[in-house]
């Protein structure tokens, strides 16, 4: 039985799935086993798989296309690692991240292992996918146990937006980390499953934190985000359209069982349900109510980021966000006006205009200074962050 089962979920972006097995090929780590859970409607990745797979490595694929969820439950099925952790296809390891991670977990076993994530942001993704900019931002830290239960009081208050905080927006997710076999196994048996709609990383992350015997932080990034107009996350964000054709893969009825019935253009809507659905299904007491109020303000920042194309929609969206507003006593907030940015502050905006993490971006560049060196690729970029964080750590 391998130390790390690494499986990843991909749909229709077998190009940049191949930058995530090279930095998986390029592992210090023996022990790992490598399932790639191909769910394709238009661009198959067996041609990438064959090309970069190394000796034992899976390719698994259904024989219709699945919703997202049901793609990473079958991934993480397939897995027989004593950890299992889920890199999504647009995301890649620093060489040696298995390798920190089991030192950490020899010194301090956890169910849960945490990794903090950078991002990787292409100069020009259409024309040349590879090229782009990176420079490290964080500082490493030891790594230490956290209580999994506090993160997700913290989730459900909603008193910030989420992403907001690098390292509590990554603690608990499988998606930033790894989960020990017998948590997985314990999900299942509260659960039924361990990843339901309508984002896996949220409803995994529920029982995971609830019934997890132990939560390491390592302290330092080991993943590398290659930020793409092709995102899920950012097209939900930005695009009405997609937001709504997200739910309704899942669910049609979801969109009316939201906790703010209707208002699907809010990716804190969204996150909002899985985890108040996601806590339903564990004992009475396990899980904090959803403050209401908070997320009502949320929903609000959301659809100010939203690109409108349809005033009808647009006006359709608000009516039900001001009436939860009326409904639950929020009075809506200006944000004040930003102060004029430098230049390095303009790219970064312009490059993450419709980014859920915009704003965090966008304050980072403060701590960049000038723009960010560019790499011929996102496997050199996540080799140069490992050589950086490992030598820091070493002083």
């Amino acid at each position: 039985m391998p130390r790390f089962s690494v499986v990843v979920p991909t749909r229709d972006r077998p190009d940049l799935l191949a930058f995530c097995l090279e930095s998986l090929a390029a592992q210090t780590f023996a022990e790992v086993e490598v399932v790639v859970a191909d769910n394709p409607t238009t661009a198959p990745a067996r041609a990438v798989f064959d090309r970069l797979a190394e000796p034992g490595w899976r390719y698994i694929r259904p024989e219709a296309p699945l919703a997202m969820h049901d793609n990473f439950e079958r991934a993480v099925d397939a897995a027989t690692g004593d950890y299992v952790a889920v890199v999504i296809d647009k995301t890649l390891l620093h060489p040696s991240a298995l390798a920190v991670a089991d030192r950490a977990l020899q010194a301090q076993p956890a169910d849960i292992v945490t990794w903090q994530n950078e991002r990787f942001i292409p100069v020009d993704e259409e024309r040349n996918l590879a090229r782009g900019r990176f420079a490290p931002i964080d500082t490493p830290r030891a790594p230490v146990l956290y209580d999994a239960t506090a993160e997700l009081a913290t989730r459900y208050a909603n008193a910030s937006r989420r992403g907001v905080d690098r390292v509590h927006y990554v603690r608990g997710k499988i998606v930033f980390g790894a989960f020990s076999r017998p948590l997985l196994e314990r999900i299942r048996a509260h659960a039924g499953r361990v990843f339901h709609p309508l984002a896996p990383d949220y409803t995994s992350m529920v029982p995971a934190s609830v019934l997890a015997e132990g939560a390491l932080d390592l302290g330092r990034p080991l993943l590398l985000s290659y930020s793409s107009m092709r995102s899920n996350g950012r097209r939900v964000a930005a695009d009405p359209g997609q937001s709504r054709r997200f739910i309704e893969a899942a669910d049609p009825a979801l969109i009316e069982a939201l906790p703010i019935p209707g208002l699907y253009t809010s990716v804190h809507n969204i996150v909002g349900y899985d985890l108040a659905s996601s806590g339903a299904r564990l004992p009475a007491g396990s899980t904090p109510p959803l403050d209401m109020p908070n997320l009502v303000r949320r929903a609000r920042e959301d659809l100010g980021e939203v690109g409108w194309t349809d005033e009808a929609e647009r006006a359709a969206q608000f009516e039900l966000l001001e009436e939860a507003e009326r409904r639950y006593g929020v009075t809506p907030v200006t944000e004040p006006a930003a102060e004029p940015a430098g230049p390095a502050r303009r790219w970064l905006d312009a490059a993450l205009r419709h980014d859920p993490v915009r704003r965090v971006a966008s304050r980072l560049t403060d701590r960049i200074g000038p723009l960010p060196p560019t790499y011929a690729s996102p496997v050199d970029a996540a080799a140069a962050a490992d050589r950086h964080y490992t030598e820091l750590a070493v002083r």
